[in-house]
């Protein structure tokens, strides 16, 4: 109950849709009831007494009442339908939000496939609950309500036998909204494996043809395919074995409404147009009957759904400090910093100092720790420890204020499938094309002039109609551009090659002369000319000084120099 509850508190803003709706239930329901009780006349005293005067009247006033009833009919569909949609596109967007602003680890421990099939398939499953099962529900039961009414006034008798058997249908919505539900979590769960599957698939393909994966991966792909095919195949069973046994159980009670009413008929107790007027209202009460029954199944069975999409709007954001941060003034303190993923130990009781203005390089091995030690920096991972700036704990500061001061570039570069121009926007929306062009020239990005729509070129999805290094030079462009207090380079020119690589560091060195500057690195030349040089093995920190120091003290860094000769 919670889930529906949940859905009525997110239709809430749209109240008077839904009042108007109701009432326009109302008036088909009014005209439903109209036709059902005119026909009587026309059996009774056009077709039995001929009546020539009674036809055009009563005609007329049919006709007048199969219009009201389709006018309310649109008028409470329409509405509701309105209302149905700005409540997904509230949804739709606060998923996008929380997405946005749930911590980076969560993407870490949870597979990007699942979250989308989250955000996509299951948002497009709730869209069937607002926009057609919940329409059904406001308008179908009045309108059964109010020809229920019409079937007491013929026939109480007959009636409340027809009313004994409503225990069925309830039943039935039971049984088999409840299968229902379970084969649809499952289709939506395997549904979510083949989106990742998918995902992973389109982002690997290039090694994916390197090493002859093709048939691995398609049947691993298979093997989920064939599991959304059993859960679907299964979920459809249920689904028309439903509308099978209501379509017969309708046919039934009409069979032996029929028997019932022709022997009332020639025993004199009913007159014809009673008994017409009362199998008017019996099949015109059996559509809205079922649909609202087919609709409570359907409700029933996609609640799952809901909970899945509820999951992840209760999914924990961020959690921001209070203190505006301003910018560095004197240094940046770790203190016995420890950072765990899964049990497993990522950094070991590291301290560090970074004083304003220093340009520090960090190197190690792989899963030495680099990358996630400067990753503390924006507080993009969760620590144990102290780290602090100006005296200041970083928990206490600001996401927005503190990640506006701080500038990252990484090996993975991200590009948005836009032009350049949007891409080097995101660092800065309000910069000037002056700003832009500066941005690329120290960027090395010369490439730009000569593609056909210069700076407006499309880039393409994840950046795919650019080089590596054409990516990451870009990707550097929104440093530039964004000019922070803090810059951190995690094997941002990794891709490039060594003349142009050689140049970038110059400029950024130059250019970010004042600021303070981070740079991770396995090549070794790319932190000669970084004040300190912080060596790291297993989660700590076992060396640091000067590049020339580091080499006489044929320690670790010393073996990793004679590595890369």
């Amino acid at each position: 109950m919670e889930d529906i509850f949940w859905i009525l508190r997110r239709l809430k803003p749209y109240t008077p849709l839904i009042f108007l709706s109701l009432i326009g239930s109302l008036i088909q329901s009014a005209g439903a009831a109209g036709v059902t009780l005119l026909v009587k006349g026309v059996v009774d005293e056009v077709f039995l007494l001929r009546d020539p005067d009674r036809v055009f009247t009563t005609v007329g006033m049919i006709l007048g009442s199969a219009v009201l009833m389709q006018a309310g009919f649109f008028l409470s569909r329409y509405l509701v339908s309105v209302a149905s949609e700005a409540t997904l596109k509230g949804i739709r967007e606060e998923l996008f939000r929380k997405v946005l602003f749930v911590p980076y680890t969560f993407f870490v421990k949870h597979p990007a496939g699942d979250l989308i099939s989250r955000v996509v398939s299951d948002v497009d499953r709730l869209r069937m609950i607002l926009t057609d099962q919940l329409p059904v529900l406001l308008r179908e039961p009045f309108v059964a309500i109010v020809l229920f009414g019409v079937l007491l006034y013929r026939d109480p008798v007959l009636t409340v036998v027809l009313i004994l058997l409503l225990p069925v249908m309830a039943f039935m919505v039971r049984y088999f909204g409840r299968k229902k539900g379970k084969h649809l979590k499952r289709t939506q769960e395997s549904t979510a494996q083949l989106t990742q599957v998918l995902s992973q698939t389109v982002q690997g393909v290039e090694n994916i043809k390197v090493f002859s994966a093709e048939d691995w991966l398609l049947r691993y792909f298979r093997d989920w395919n064939r599991r959304i095919l059993r859960s679907s195949i299964r979920m459809e069973l249920y689904i028309t074995g439903n509308t099978a046994l209501n379509y017969i159980f309708g046919y039934t009670a009409v069979a032996g409404v029929l028997l019932y009413g022709g022997f009332r008929i020639v025993e004199g107790y009913l007159s014809p147009g009673d008994f017409v007027s009362y199998l008017t209202a019996l099949f015109m009460i059996q559509p809205p009957l079922l649909n609202s029954q087919k609709a409570l199944m359907g409700l029933r069975g996609s609640l799952p759904v809901v909970s899945r999409v509820r999951e992840v709007l209760s999914l924990e954001e961020e959690v921001s400090g209070k203190v505006k941060f301003g910018g560095l003034r004197e240094v940046i303190d770790l203190r016995g910093v420890r950072v765990s993923v899964n049990g497993k130990g990522i950094l070991k009781e590291v301290n560090l100092t970074i004083v304003k203005g220093e340009k520090l390089g960090i190197v190690g091995h792989t899963g030495s720790g680099k990358s996630t030690l400067v990753r503390l920096i924006p507080r993009l991972i969760d620590y144990e420890g102290e780290i602090l700036i100006d005296g200041k704990e970083l928990r206490s500061f600001d996401l927005k204020s503190l990640r506006d001061r701080i500038g990252m570039s990484t090996q993975e570069t991200f590009l948005i499938n836009g032009t350049i121009r949007e891409n080097l926007l995101i660092a800065k929306p309000n910069a000037t094309e002056s700003e832009i062009r500066e941005a690329l020239k120290l960027a090395l990005c010369d490439f730009v002039e000569d593609l056909e729509e210069g700076i407006d070129t499309v880039v393409g999805e994840r950046g795919y109609s650019l080089s590596g290094g054409e990516r990451q030079r870009i990707a550097l462009a929104r440093v530039f551009l964004k000019n922070p207090d803090i810059v951190i380079l995690d094997e941002a020119t990794s891709a490039l090659d060594t003349n142009t690589e050689k140049k970038v560091l110059k400029n950024i060195f130059e250019f970010f002369e004042d600021k303070t500057l981070i740079i991770v690195a396995h090549r070794l030349s790319n932190v000669m000319e970084c004040d300190r040089i912080v060596v790291m093995r297993d989660g700590r920190i076992v060396e640091e000084g000067s590049f020339y120091l580091l080499v006489e003290r044929r320690g670790e860094f010393y073996r990793i120099f004679r590595e890369m000769l």
